[in-house]
Order: structure tokens, then sequence, then C-alpha cells
């Protein structure tokens, strides 16, 4: 085949999987997806009346005040950036439907700013993407659009993760780029989306002092990402409910679980002591096929045992510690970015409270990094099907749309032997990202 026949063909492959995943989207919108996306609609319904009100105003202690919409309420504890964002869906849904009646058409509203972000960093990738990663951006570009996590994550079940992940990925590749200032900002949106991106935040740093002067670099970035916050926050601040904020946005700390159903090291502890837990009452076989539900942290410690979020958080500090000095002296961005994937990743699988969608940020990373390097395409496939099974497994396609198959199909529950593949997983990325450090 000549070249421009060859030229032709992967267009008209491009052009066909931007159809395709456009398609898919499009029909999962309108999806109630899972309860989280009822807890947006009550957000966005009073974010669109007026957002700096949205956590309270005032009061000694700050009012933590409970938002309402038709017969359902609920509080916010999430930070202000992707308020802004559901405030903005809201007043579009509020200009087709003044009463703010519930409807399929509300509910793709509230997914809509997440395909947004997934579409523009598509269109980045097909149009710049060629100065990050070479031939490989259009790999980047198709498995992003049609990768199974990111549909079932965002378009179908409702998640507001792309969000805080194409920002992440956009800042760590201004920092590849030398541009501090823009990686700082871009950090500080992340952050002020969803505080999880603080994990990946060190990767950042690391890039930064990589490529340029350590000091200067480093003082941009925090310039942008002081004077970014600084503008986010300033409105609540005005208005009274600066201290309203923090104490909702720190309740995001206290959650009582062990893990929030995600497929990692603390899934599979819950595992182990609900099954020592019914051993001589039920018997072995009953005992280690039972279905297994969310265990409180609290309980644990009546149990006799540590408290698991000082224990996550050491374990995560340690394995995002090791990776950056490992890769302290990268030489290319598929380094970088297969580092920001690592620290997602540790904090997805070792951190206590983590729930079932927060893999997502570890995927649309490792793909840049496999984008230009082919050794973590593997690990790239296996961490994505397990993210999408741990979905699906618990939510299906969201309400009204359960999984075709049940959680006892594998004897032991599915989602505990998708934990334990996913240490298997996470322990190859390890010696993955070890043998890159060396070409480091």
């Amino acid at each position: 085949m000549t070249g421009s026949g060859a030229s032709t063909n992967a267009r008209t492959w491009v052009v066909a999987g931007l159809v395709a995943g456009a398609l898919m989207r499009v029909l999962a919108l309108p999806l109630p997806g899972t309860g989280d996306v009822l807890t947006w609609k009550i957000w966005s319904y009073s974010a669109a009346h007026d957002v700096t009100q949205v956590y309270g105003v005032g009061g000694d202690p700050p009012v933590h005040r409970e938002l309402h919409w038709r017969s359902e309420s609920t509080t916010v504890d999430y930070p202000p950036f992707v308020l802004g964002e559901l405030a903005l869906a809201g007043r579009l849904y509020r200009h087709f439907r003044p009463d703010f009646d519930d409807s399929a058409w509300f509910t793709a509203c509230v997914k809509l700013p997440g395909l947004i972000f997934e579409a523009g960093f598509v269109a980045l990738l097909l149009t710049r993407g060629r100065r990050w990663l070479g031939d490989g951006a259009r790999w980047a570009a198709m498995v992003f659009w049609l990768n199974p996590l990111v549909i079932l994550n965002g378009a179908t079940l409702g998640y507001l993760d792309a969000e805080m992940t194409v920002p992440l990925m956009l800042a760590l590749v201004a920092a590849w780029h030398e541009q501090p200032v823009a990686a700082g900002v871009l950090t500080a949106l992340a952050v002020l989306t969803k505080a999880q991106a603080i994990f990946v935040v060190p990767a950042i740093a690391v890039t930064l002092a990589a490529r340029t002067p350590r000091a200067r670099a480093l003082a941009a970035a925090a310039a942008g990402t002081i004077g970014t916050s600084a503008l986010v926050l300033l409105p609540f601040v005005i208005r009274g409910a600066g201290r309203n904020l923090v104490q909702a946005v720190g309740r995001l700390a206290t959650h009582d679980m062990l893990s929030g159903q995600a497929a990692n090291l603390w899934w599979i502890v819950t595992w182990v002591l609900r099954v020592g837990a019914v051993w001589t009452e039920w018997g072995a076989r009953r005992a280690l096929t039972q279905v297994i539900g969310i265990l409180a942290i609290s309980r644990v410690e009546e149990l006799g045992y540590p408290n698991a979020r000082p224990v996550g958080l050491a374990l995560v500090a340690i394995a995002i510690g090791w990776a950056c000095w490992r890769m302290r002296r990268l030489t290319q961005l598929s380094q970088a970015a297969a580092l920001g994937a690592w620290c997602a990743y540790a904090y997805a699988m070792l951190a206590a409270q983590v729930h079932e969608n927060h893999w997502y940020p570890v995927i649309p990373l490792l793909i840049l990094a496999a984008a230009s390097d082919r050794r973590y395409r593997g690990v790239l496939a296996a961490i994505s099907i397990i993210a999408a099974l741990n979905l699906y497994l618990f939510y299906g396609l969201g309400f009204g749309w359960p999984p075709i198959t049940h959680r006892t199909w594998t004897g032991i529950d599915a989602t505990v032997v998708l934990a334990v593949v996913n240490v298997f997983v996470f322990a190859r990325f390890g010696r993955l990202m070890d043998s890159s450090s060396r070409a480091a």
C-alpha cells in the first residue's frame, strides 16, 4: 500500500472510531447512571441559582447547608470548581425547563461537562498531540475515546472524573514542555474539581524539576496554583462561605469505609474479615462464597485492628515516594505520564475509603505513557478491564440496567477475584516502572 493510501486508510479508521465513540456516548447520556447522578442534580439545581451558597454561609460553628430539589436533599463535600461546571449545566437545563423537573434531559445535562472534557482532550490529541507523542497521538486518541472504562465511567454512569483528569493530564504535559505557570493553573483546577487529584501532584513536581531549574520552575508553578485557587475561592470568601467550604470538603476524609467498593487491597481485607466473622457459624463454603459489602473502618477498629486511614496513607506515601525517587531524572514524556499513572494507581490500590470509580485517572495517564512506550500497553489493557468490570459488577449500566451476571459466578465474589488480580497487575506495573527508571 502506498503512503497516501495508508494515510487515507488511517484517517478512515479514526473517523469511524470517533463516530462509534460519539454514538455510544449519545446513547448513554440519558441513562440514569448511579445514585451519584441524583446528587449532581441537586447540586446543579442549587448552584444554578447561586453557587456561592451551596456550602452554607457563616455560622459558628460553620453552617453545613442541606440542599433541596423536589423531594430530595443532600449536602456538598466536593471542591468548588466542579460546582461551577454543574451550575452551568443547571442553567442550560433551566433555559429549556424552567421548572427544573426531573427528566432524561436533566440527566444528560449533568453528564455533559464530562463529555465536553473528554471530547476536548481527544481533539487536542488529534491536532496538537503529535508534538507530545509523535505518531502515537492518533493511537492515544482512539484508545481513550473507545476505552470501556472511560465510556462506562462518564457518559453511562455519570461520574465526574473526566473533569478532574483532563486538566491533570494537561498539567503534566505543560510541565514536560517547560510551562510551569500553565502546569500550576491546570493542577489547581484539577484539585479544585476533585481532591483525589492531589495524589498526582508529586508526578507533576518531579516532571517540572527534571525539565527546568528546580527553584524557578516550582516557584512559577506554585504561583499559578495559588493564583488560580485564589480566583476560584474568592467569591466564596467574599460571600462569607470560606469556612463553610473548608468544613464541607474536609468531610471527604471522614467517610467510614474500608473500601468504597473499589477492587483494591482493602477490598481483599474486607473479604478476609467478613469471612473470618462467619466462618464458624456458616461453615467454610458459605463463608468463602458470600457476596460482600462495605465494611466500616470504625467496625474494624472495634475488632482491635488499627485505623486503616493512616495505614493506607502511609502505604500510598511509600509507593509514590519510591517511584518519584526512581524517576527523578526522567527523560521522556512517557516516563512522566507513567509516573502520574502510578501515583493515581497507588492511591486507588492502597488508600482506604477509595470508591469504585477512582481508577479513572490511571487509564488516561497510562494511555499517554503507552502511546510511545509499548511496554505499558499490557498493563493499560489489564487495568482498563479490571476498572470497567469493577464498575459494571456493582452498577451494570446504571439504575434499571443491572449487570447480566451475578458476582457469585466465580465462586468467591467476583469483585474480590478482581482485587486479587489487581494486586498482581499493580506489582507488574511497579516492575515496569523500575525498569523504565533505569533509562531515566
